[in-house]
């Protein structure tokens, strides 16, 4: 599935993102049955076999009210489903009855799942591999797929694979970069580019759980033009265009007066002598929500009154800490060794950068509960290593001035609460432990004094809002608008402390 999640306007992305499809579940039960299971609302039995010293997953068929069937549920990993995705499930098994795969679908508000399912396959004494080729026909909150089988019988199940089908050179990007406007001001109208042609395309609008789906067509240059809704309420309002396994979506985000108010006095104060290219290193308080994150944001407001003369490139990874990055870095070298996700930092050098922003400490700084949360993942002394190898690599390779940004606190009374609640030898991480985050704090700050660098103390920032649980979404850990809205504002005061 492709989403040009952050290709809109000047903040990049390092990769399409999911542009060869996606993988959402791939099992071959040698190990575990892997979350499958029959829940008791629904008739037969979901158990683990060995036969011929290999492990499988054995459906067998039940009754209910007379009807002789069986099904098994399944979990697979979680991404935005829109209209028109195409989706393969590919089942190697044998036995008796008629195997059906499929997905349930779960939208946006209360109800129950609908059930998308491929033909009835029959199966016999020998293993064959069953394909059953589905269509999302709207946009989901959540798929799981689904084994069933009809009739008196039982399936002996030795790999199951779900992955989107994405059509080959079917491209749709979002060219209106993230908005942000004072209600009950309007938007702009929202344009995509595609590679369709007089074609129609599916139309999502989210706001809350709120949902309404509609088609639109493609002009004769595959452009898409969608007026936003008038009077549209406060919050986040999504609009995703997507056809064929290609998909993009727009954001506008709709603020109070006061909130609006408060971001675009600062923006005011920001005078660009030039075009300023920006570099952002990361780890998923970037990476994630692209298209609306505090980099999509403050790139909004650095253009708003500096036209043309500010480019972002997002290089944030989900899950990354000092190693991670020094590793990456050094995979960007001809020849050097790959490190994990590599391809975010494809052409990392291909453009001169005037600032670097380096923004970690989240993943560094978590604990476990069987080390009764004392020790960070990184060590202060492991950080100090590693910033060393970024600052030089960087220092070698660009004329940039490098920031560093002070580390998240994280909603931390999730997590002890969490932790109250378990057995006493049960496991668990815990990020932003005050104490590792001060640390680690503290180790940047020598940096910044050592190498004359520039800190953006986002973490003060942070723990002075009255309502810190409001800075995160659910997890604690990663930014709400809230949290990406404060983040934003601070980086637009250190720009402001720069360009008068």
């Amino acid at each position: 599935m492709k989403r040009m999640l952050a290709c809109c306007g000047a903040v990049l992305s390092a990769v399409s993102l999911f542009a060869d499809g996606v993988v959402l579940k791939n099992d071959n039960f040698q190990r575990q049955l892997y979350g499958w299971n029959t829940p008791s609302y629904w008739p037969g039995k979901t158990s683990s076999v060995e036969e011929g010293g290999r492990k499988y997953l054995q459906l067998e068929s039940g009754v209910r009210d007379r009807e002789v069937f069986g099904r098994a549920l399944g979990y697979s990993r979680q991404i935005d489903f829109f209209a028109d995705t195409p989706i393969r499930i590919q089942v190697r098994a044998k036995g008796s009855g008629k195997l059906i795969a499929g997905v349930l679908t779960y939208t946006f508000g209360k109800g129950t799942p609908a059930y998308l399912s491929g033909a009835p396959a029959e199966l016999s004494d020998s293993f064959r591999t069953f394909t059953f080729d589905l269509v999302l026909p709207g946009c989901f909150r959540m798929i799981l797929p689904y084994l069933q089988i009809n009739g008196e019988g039982r399936a002996l199940v030795e790999s199951f694979k779900m992955e989107t089908m994405p059509e080959k050179g079917v491209s749709i990007e979002a060219k209106t970069p993230m908005q942000i406007v004072k209600a009950p001001d309007a938007a702009v109208p929202l344009v995509f580019a595609s590679s369709l042609r007089g074609e129609k395309v599916a139309v999502c609008r989210k706001h809350g759980t709120r949902v309404r789906e509609s088609k639109a067509d493609t002009g004769a240059d595959g452009s898409i033009s969608l007026a936003p809704e008038r009077g549209a309420g406060k919050g986040i309002h999504e609009i995703s265009v997507s056809a064929k396994g290609a998909a993009a979506t727009a954001y506008i985000d709709v603020q109070d007066p006061s909130v609006y108010d408060r971001s675009d006095a600062l923006a005011k104060t920001v005078r660009l002598p030039k075009k300023y290219n920006i570099l952002v290193i990361g780890d998923s308080l970037s990476d994630f929500y692209r298209g609306q994150n505090y980099l999509d944001r403050l790139f909004f407001w650095l253009d708003k009154y500096n036209p043309g003369r500010i480019a972002i490139r997002n290089a944030g990874v989900g899950g990354d800490y000092v190693q991670r990055v020094a590793e990456r870095l050094a995979g960007t070298l001809p020849g050097a060794r790959k490190a994990y996700r590599q391809n975010m930092y494809d052409n990392l050098f291909a453009e001169p950068y005037d600032l670097i922003f380096i923004f970690l400490g989240q993943n560094d700084t978590r604990s476990r509960r069987v080390q009764n949360f004392e020790q960070p993942l990184t060590s202060p002394e492991e950080q100090e290593k590693g910033l060393r190898k970024i600052l030089d690599f960087l220092g070698e390779r660009s004329k940039a001035r490098v920031v560093l940004i002070a580390p998240s606190p994280s909603y931390v009374k999730i997590f002890e609460d969490r932790a109250a609640k378990l057995p006493p030898k049960a496991d668990m991480v815990m990020f932003g432990r005050k104490e590792l985050v001060d640390r680690y704090d503290a180790v940047n700050r020598k940096f910044c004094a050592e190498r004359k660098l520039d800190y953006v103390d986002i973490l003060s920032s942070m723990r002075a809002e009255k309502d810190l649980k409001s800075l995160y979404v659910s997890d604690g850990v990663h930014l709400s608008p809230e949290g990406g809205r404060l983040i934003a504002d601070t980086l637009l005061k250190y720009f402001a402390s720069q360009f008068k």
